[in-house]
């Protein structure tokens, strides 16, 4: 009985010491990058307004090498058509936070896809 306790009380205290280094309380808020992968994409439609009020985008977005993923992610208001939007994404959470940037802030191999 005293290992079972012993083995139990051991896999808890392992399990804190994980919780605490992967989910640091810096990492949490949505505009803190770190942790996160960043992507741009450029907006294209209207979105669509759910139940709520908020705004459903799903783009083709690019990260900083260029590569290519389509991600979803909502706005509390409609966003420009032809804005550029810098994407916060984690892979359990999904798109946390966005930021309209300029073109000449994107990264040159983003430049490069949105001149094609």
């Amino acid at each position: 009985m005293k290992k079972i306790v012993l083995v139990l009380g051991l896999i808890i205290l392992i399990g804190a010491c994980l919780w605490m280094f992967f989910l640091d309380s810096e990492k949490l808020p949505p505009e803190n990058s770190a942790g996160k992968n960043i992507y741009y994409t450029m907006i294209t439609g209207l979105g669509i307004q759910d139940d709520n009020g908020r705004y459903n985008y799903e783009l083709t977005s690019y990260n900083g090498k260029g590569h290519e993923r389509r991600l979803g992610f909502s706005a509390g208001k409609q966003l420009r058509e032809g804005a550029y939007v810098q994407l916060y994404h984690t892979l359990l959470r999904g798109v946390t936070h966005w930021e309209e940037v300029a073109f000449k802030e994107l990264p040159e191999a983003v430049q490069r896809r949105y001149r094609q």
